[in-house]
C-alpha cells in the first residue's frame, strides 16, 4: 500500500511537471514606457536643467518558464535614432539641438550603431503573491557595440494573458562609453543616470 502510495505521488508530479508549459510573450511596444532620466552637474549646473528622454522599444521578447524564474529570459531591442526628448521636459527651442546631439557622434553616435539591445542572462526572484514576483534581472545592455553586464531589479505580474514588468535601475554613461557632454565645460549632464521602465506583453502569436 505503501509502495502503491508512492507511485501514484510519483505519477502526479510527473502530470503536473508535464502540464508545465514554457510560454512565449512579445512586447507591446505601444504599452510600454523606457524613460531616461538625466541630472547635471559642473560648477554652474544651477544654470542647467534635468534631461528626460523616452526610449521607445522597438520589439521584444520574454521566454516565460512556468514555475521556474531561473529558465526565464528577457530580450529587447531599441532603434537609437528614436530616443527623443519628452515632450514639455525641456524648452521647445532647444529640443532639436539637444536631440542633434545626443544622436551625434559624441553621444550614441546613431550612424555607426543604430540598435541597442538587452539581453537577459539570468533570472533569480521570490514568489509575493498569485501572479505576482520580485525578480532580479541579468543581463547585457549592448550601447555603442559595447555590452555592459547590468542588474535590474523589478515587480512583475501576470494578471490572465497580459505580463508587466516594472522597475529602474541607475547606471553610468562611462560605464557605456558615453562622456557626459557639458556647456563651456561649466555646466554637464551628470554621469549618473536612472532608467525607468514599464515593459507590457501578451503572448506571442
Amino acid at each position: 500500500m505503501r509502495q502503491a502510495g508512492v507511485v501514484a505521488l510519483l505519477v502526479m508530479l510527473a502530470a503536473a511537471a508535464a502540464g508545465a508549459e514554457d510560454r512565449t510573450f512579445e512586447v507591446d511596444p505601444s504599452a510600454s514606457r523606457v524613460r531616461i532620466h538625466l541630472g547635471r552637474s559642473g560648477l554652474l549646473r544651477f544654470l542647467g536643467h534635468d534631461h528626460e528622454i523616452d526610449a521607445p522599444v522597438a520589439e521584444g521578447r520574454v521566454e516565460l518558464a512556468d514555475g521556474d524564474p531561473s529558465r526565464s529570459s528577457v530580450w529587447l531591442r531599441f532603434v537609437a535614432s528614436r530616443l527623443a526628448v519628452v515632450a514639455g521636459t525641456e524648452p521647445a527651442q532647444d529640443v532639436p539641438q539637444v536631440e542633434a546631439r545626443m544622436r551625434g557622434p559624441d553621444v550614441l553616435d546613431v550612424d555607426r550603431h543604430p540598435v541597442i539591445v538587452f539581453s537577459s542572462s539570468s533570472v533569480t526572484g521570490s514568489f509575493l503573491e498569485p501572479g505576482r514576483h520580485r525578480l532580479l534581472v541579468r543581463g547585457v545592455l549592448e550601447v555603442k557595440g559595447r555590452p555592459v553586464p547590468v542588474a535590474i531589479a523589478l515587480d512583475a505580474r501576470l494578471a490572465g494573458d497580459v505580463l508587466e514588468a516594472r522597475g529602474d535601475v541607475e547606471l553610468r554613461l562611462r560605464d557605456l562609453g558615453i562622456e557626459p557632454p557639458s556647456v563651456a565645460g561649466v555646466v554637464k549632464v551628470a554621469d549618473r543616470f536612472r532608467l525607468a521602465f514599464t515593459i507590457v506583453a501578451r503572448p506571442a502569436g
